[in-house]
């Protein structure tokens, strides 16, 4: 084996671990009443689901084929838009503090099921002049996601004790597989990756993070603490389906992992630090 064909084994067996595990611990920290409670504000989840699997991958698509970014970065760009429902939007709820984190966890569980659907069908627009199933990709997320989802709701209920201890070590071990697969793909794709920062296509990515961000906020109303709640979890979208799809179904070619990895990283930096700061905004209107 070469250290090429090593570090791509790496990335995917990383990212493959990495998703799993971030939604095994998301079905063992919530009840199924937990989960099922906040969506009786059906309206809301609808238009979330319609922002999320329609509007915003479409806004990324039309975004980044209208920016000067080479055209070759196009698809990867937007394959890494596609996904919704991160589980790091969760932990950005908790760092704003004026967020509805029920109805944060109620959206993510919703989102990550839809795309089991919208995904393999956008990647087969998006991708052109390669071969790409969509089965193969229902297939991954279903295994991916809807597998572990029933299995950690499943022990959730029958377990309890040994869920609440499970979950945090879960997390680790995502985060943990995130940062691998993270590395190995930058150190298989360097040269491609350090030439995308400061160029159109990172300008491209903090646009369409911008967008996302704001579209959310526009759809949450009134209330801010579903403002908070909406925008945050459509600016988080959930880039380890994208890389999933770059990994298994093209082969990690570095035309389409150089921008995906790019734009996971801008998604990530971006609304991590707007939830912080919103949270210190909170927190400085409290009174002692």
């Amino acid at each position: 084996m070469t250290a090429e064909q090593l570090l791509a084994a790496l990335f995917n067996a990383g990212i493959v671990i990495s998703v799993g595990a971030t939604v095994l611990s998301l079905g063992m920290s919530f009840t199924v009443g937990q989960l099922v409670s906040p969506l009786r504000r059906v309206w809301l989840v609808i238009a979330m689901v319609v922002l999320n699997a329609l509007v915003i991958p479409a806004f990324a698509w039309g975004i980044a084929k209208a920016s000067p970014m080479n055209s070759q970065y196009v698809a990867g760009l937007v394959l890494a838009t596609l996904g919704a429902g991160s589980a790091a939007s969760l932990k950005a709820a908790q760092l704003a503090r004026r967020a509805d984190l029920p109805l944060a966890v109620s959206l993510a569980v919703v989102l990550q099921l839809v795309n089991i659907v919208a995904v393999p069908l956008w990647a087969g627009k998006v991708v052109t002049g390669a071969s790409i199933s969509a089965w193969d990709i229902v297939k991954s997320l279903l295994a991916l996601v809807l597998l572990p989802l029933v299995v950690g709701l499943f022990v959730r209920a029958r377990y309890a004790g040994h869920a609440t201890s499970w979950q945090p070590e879960l997390v680790k071990a995502a985060n943990l597989a995130l940062v691998i697969a993270m590395a190995t793909g930058i150190a298989a794709n360097w040269s491609t990756i350090v030439s995308l920062f400061g160029s159109w296509v990172s300008a491209t990515a903090v646009a369409i993070v911008i967008v996302a961000g704001v579209l959310g906020l526009v759809l949450g109303g009134k209330s801010a603490e579903v403002r908070t709640t909406t925008g945050l979890v459509s600016a988080f979208r959930f880039g380890s389906l994208g890389l999933v799809i770059i990994g298994t179904q093209l082969n990690g070619n570095p035309t389409y992992l150089g921008p995906a990895i790019v734009f996971a990283l801008i998604d990530f930096i971006l609304p991590i630090a707007l939830a912080v700061e919103i949270g210190h905004r909170a927190g400085a209107t409290v009174p002692a």
